[in-house]
């Protein structure tokens, strides 16, 4: 399991130290989120989410039992970048802090899970968009700390063999490249529903290989279409690629595909058929009104229309019309389309996930192994309508590379027989290009995450945070 601590990692308590410290930290756990629930001042709540966070992770910590320095490393470097690019409280753009208004209460949309959450944590409240500011915040750093968790067992169970330049590559790639985790840190990511779906993924491959844990795939492919339907194209068929990898260890795989394979159809498809019968405004426009008294001022009203309108009221005929108007109103139409520069700058990604996975299925000499590697493949097509659904192609590049990294670590931590092999064959090639590989990071690092090619604000941000730091000493 990808949270179990590794043979070489040092043992942080003894076995009654360690079972009084998680006792102690559920305690502060379940009384802080009484808090977070319950109480109604923001003083009181935003305290409560921080040490809900910091429990989280610590009880993560205890249960690991350890942490190795490349847990450390990623979880700063990731952490800084974090702290230079995040917005302030009062920049939360309307279109984004909206979306955490949308709950259940209004109807069955299309991304009202997170909503709901803050709904039920705001306890019928007032919701404030420091409060929400601070939510994004807390899951981002759960986000990076998991991250850093998985990444850095990675490494650590790859030391003693003969693929650790090929984890250190692949770590180093990811955690630097344009589709990096590092774009959800930026101002036009900040807070996206995605951030909370790649959370249950990193859970997910944590909880597939424990005998009663796994029992809760089914709700996490649930929670997953209910952070967003779009999901259906990106992370869900990445739950259905891991489950059909493990069909053959035990017959529990098999009850437990099909269960999350009937979930995922049953809920998808009562969306589609009743998801309108369920508002409580006929359109936009009441929806708005109701929402202009309590939430927003009169300067963002036709902006918020319109996206309220295509988050509950759209169907596919004004999805299709909304991506050929952003396609055509920006110069020199899809050739110089902004998204259609982030998909090209991440294509090299895709040739090297495409050559890993062929020279996988080249290798398996078994036949349902040489079927899996085909669907990492498939994948790539299968992502594609989504493309000409909707335009946010830089969020949708990110989820496509993450899930073929997630997908490769898993092979590794998991000791893949095959993959590993494959590994093993590139790692005298990353070796012996070890400093070009280097210097083409850094270069990825100084330019902007996903949207465009220029430099990047965190390169600043962390500069002159440096300067201002060397300036407090002195």
């Amino acid at each position: 399991m990808i949270l179990e601590a590794t043979n070489q990692d040092k043992t942080l308590y003894s076995d009654k130290t360690r079972f009084r410290s998680i006792a102690i930290s559920c305690f502060i756990l379940l009384c802080s989120f009484f808090s977070l629930v319950f109480f109604r001042t923001i003083s009181i709540k935003i305290p409560a989410l921080y040490i809900v966070t910091a429990c989280t992770m610590y009880l993560i910590v205890l249960y690991k039992n350890s942490i190795n320095k490349y847990e450390a490393g990623i979880f700063f470097f990731l952490f800084i970048q974090l702290l230079a690019l995040t917005l302030e409280f009062d920049e939360l753009s309307v279109h984004t802090f909206s979306v955490y208004l949308l709950s259940y209460r209004y109807g069955i949309s299309s991304r009202g899970f997170i909503a709901t959450i803050i709904d039920i944590l705001s306890n019928g409240s007032f919701i404030s968009k420091h409060f929400v500011w601070n939510f994004i915040f807390c899951a981002t750093i759960l986000l990076i700390f998991l991250i850093s968790v998985y990444l850095g067992s990675v490494i650590k169970k790859s030391e003693n063999s003969n693929i650790k330049s090929f984890a250190l590559f692949l770590c180093l790639l990811c955690l630097t490249c344009f589709a990096s985790p590092v774009a959800y840190f930026t101002s036009h990511n900040f807070g996206r529903p995605e951030v909370y779906a790649l959370l249950f993924m990193l859970l997910l491959m944590a909880a597939i290989d424990k005998p009663y844990l796994k029992w809760v795939i089914p709700f996490f492919a649930l929670f997953t279409m209910s952070i967003h339907i779009i999901l259906v194209f990106f992370y869900i068929p990445f739950i259905f690629i891991l489950l059909f990898y493990k069909l053959p260890d035990k017959k529990e795989y098999i009850v437990l595909f099909f269960a999350t394979f009937a979930v995922v159809a049953a809920s998808f498809i009562l969306y589609l058929l009743f998801r309108k019968q369920t508002f409580m405004f006929s359109d936009a426009s009441a929806f708005v009104e109701y929402l202009k008294t309590d939430f927003f001022d009169n300067r963002n009203i036709d902006y918020i229309k319109n996206f309220m309108h295509m988050i509950f009221f759209a169907d596919m005929q004004d999805h299709l019309l909304g991506w050929q108007n952003r396609v055509i109103g920006e110069s020199g139409g899809l050739l110089k389309f902004s998204g259609t520069v982030c998909v090209l700058i991440n294509l090299p990604l895709v040739l090297l996930f495409a050559y890993f996975w062929i020279k996988c299925f080249l290798l398996e000499k078994q036949r349902y192994m040489k079927l899996f590697f085909i669907l990492p493949v498939l994948l790539f097509i299968y992502h594609i309508p989504v493309f000409f659904l909707f335009y946010d192609f830089g969020r949708w590049t990110i989820m496509i590379i993450l899930i073929q990294f997630m997908l490769i670590f898993y092979l590794i931590h998991t000791k893949n027989k095959t993959a590993l092999l494959v590994a093993e064959k590139i790692t005298p090639v990353i070796k012996k290009h070890w400093w070009i590989i280097i210097v083409f990071c850094l270069v990825m690092f100084f330019l902007e995450p996903v949207r465009t090619i220029g430099p990047s604000d965190r390169v600043r941000y962390i500069y002159n945070g440096f300067l201002d730091l060397l300036k407090i000493t002195l």
